[in-house]
């Protein structure tokens, strides 16, 4: 099944982790919101029918969000940063960015 996760709000030139099911699936440094669109970058990958964990870190700020999803359908994650924590938004739908 497809995962999308998209970095949305409140990253500012972070380095960020994100593992899927304990496999490091993205790193990358200096992730940074587009103001205008409350997008700060992507990544897609396939993951096993049922229960899967999302593990997401910003090292540099000490903020850690571990995440359980029960997938049956393609999943679509929005991830955002306030008040030093990751929230969560789950949809069955891409997410639009104009």
């Amino acid at each position: 099944m497809l995962l999308r996760i998209d970095l949305q709000d409140g990253f500012e030139g972070d380095t960020v982790v994100v593992k899927i099911n304990n496999k490091e699936a993205y790193r990358k440094k200096g992730v940074k919101t587009e103001l205008t669109l409350g997008y700060a970058d992507s990544l897609e990958s396939e993951v096993r029918e049922g229960q899967n964990t999302i593990e997401i870190e910003l090292p540099e700020k000490n903020i850690f969000e571990r995440i359980s999803l029960n997938v049956s359908t393609p999943v679509y994650l929005g991830l955002s940063v306030s008040d030093g924590k990751i929230a969560a938004r789950q949809s069955k739908e891409f997410f639009a960015y104009l």
